[in-house]
């Protein structure tokens, strides 16, 4: 099955090659099967391969598309769900290179719900902020890098701070617009084969796309925060406020679940994704919520270090994914993204 499968793979790649290779009139737009089919070939590595570059690849490729559409040729509704998903697969694949792309551009952003501004959710708000990520972690990178362009950190520390604003107002937007799509539960044993001691409850939701979005804010949360953590070893004039609440007993605790906590304690955001693996994994998701969960459960397990039985448990939690869900990159991703 392998082997046929690596015969279709090839084939197809020669057919996109193919089809972007008679492509009369630069000018048209370009055929949304096209960018299907460069986005499935992204995902049959990331289910059949364990190396990182091949998919890393694919994700240049996508990008390259995607921008030679333009962002008036998502603006249909056929087009909505393609775009939604590239955005994910390109800022996730930026990130690995810490380069920004021209996601971050702010037409990206309005042009393709132009038509149509109700049509843009939250989560499609939320993906704007992951797709300014990538060039933050350029922009770091680029205060150390003596032969990069000088970016000041007082100008990075103003675009984090826009970042945890548009953040905290999209959460609580969310919680107000879904306020019984998430409750708590306990764990038993009996239960669940990813029982664990320190996780005695789990979260449950009304469907897998809250549970996505859930899982999305936690992560772009705390990968916030790790921006946050290297400017901090900067000296600049801004002081960025994170908006997280402190654990303090005599704080007011929300209903919401939904709960963003400050830098020294963030490491309960990491927490929260890890209570959303057991609802992702066994319900109708499937595969799809396992999908969704490798890049959250790398982040969190980045910010687990003080933790190591968690970060223990989350090691095994990709093994099993990578073992029983067929995302056989699973099992990479810990070590070399």
């Amino acid at each position: 099955m392998k082997v046929h499968a690596s015969t279709l793979y090839g084939n197809a790649v020669q057919k996109l090659k193919a089809d972007l290779g008679t492509r009369a009139d630069v000018s048209t737009s370009l055929p949304h099967s096209t960018i299907w089919s460069a986005l499935f070939l992204g995902v049959y590595e990331m289910i059949s391969s364990d190396s990182m570059s091949n998919w890393l690849h694919h994700c240049h490729g996508v990008a390259a598309l995607t921008e030679m559409a333009g962002p008036y040729g998502f603006q249909m509704d056929a087009a909505k769900p393609i775009l939604r998903i590239n955005r994910s697969f390109i800022s996730i694949g930026a990130m690995a290179n810490r380069k920004r792309t021209f996601l971050d551009q702010d037409e990206w952003k309005h042009i393709p719900w132009a038509l149509q501004p109700m049509s843009k959710t939250i989560g499609d708000s939320l993906q704007d902020i992951l797709c300014d990520i990538p060039g933050m972690m350029e922009d770091i990178d680029n205060l150390v890098d003596a032969n990069g362009c000088s970016v000041s950190a007082d100008l990075i520390s103003q675009k984090l701070q826009a970042s945890f604003q548009r953040l905290s107002s999209l959460r609580i937007s969310w919680s107000f617009m879904h306020p019984h799509n998430c409750w708590r539960q306990r764990m038993g044993r009996e239960s669940s084969e990813l029982y664990h001691e320190t996780l005695q409850q789990i979260l449950c939701f009304s469907d897998l796309e809250r549970a996505v979005e859930f899982v999305y804010f936690n992560t772009t949360h705390l990968i916030l925060h790790s921006i946050l953590e290297q400017l901090m070893l900067w000296p600049n004039d801004c002081c960025v406020f994170d908006a997280g609440i402190s654990p303090d007993g005599n704080h007011f605790q929300e209903a919401s679940e939904l709960v963003f906590w400050n830098h020294e304690n963030r490491y309960r955001n990491a927490q929260a994704i890890c209570q959303c693996v057991d609802y992702m994994l066994r319900n109708e998701g499937g595969a799809s919520g396992a999908f969704n969960l490798l890049f959250p459960l790398k982040v969190a397990y980045n910010h687990l270090s003080g933790f190591p039985i968690m970060r223990e448990w989350v090691a095994g939690v990709m093994e099993k994914i990578s073992t029983t869900k067929g995302l056989f990159i699973g099992a990479q991703i810990l070590e070399n993204y």
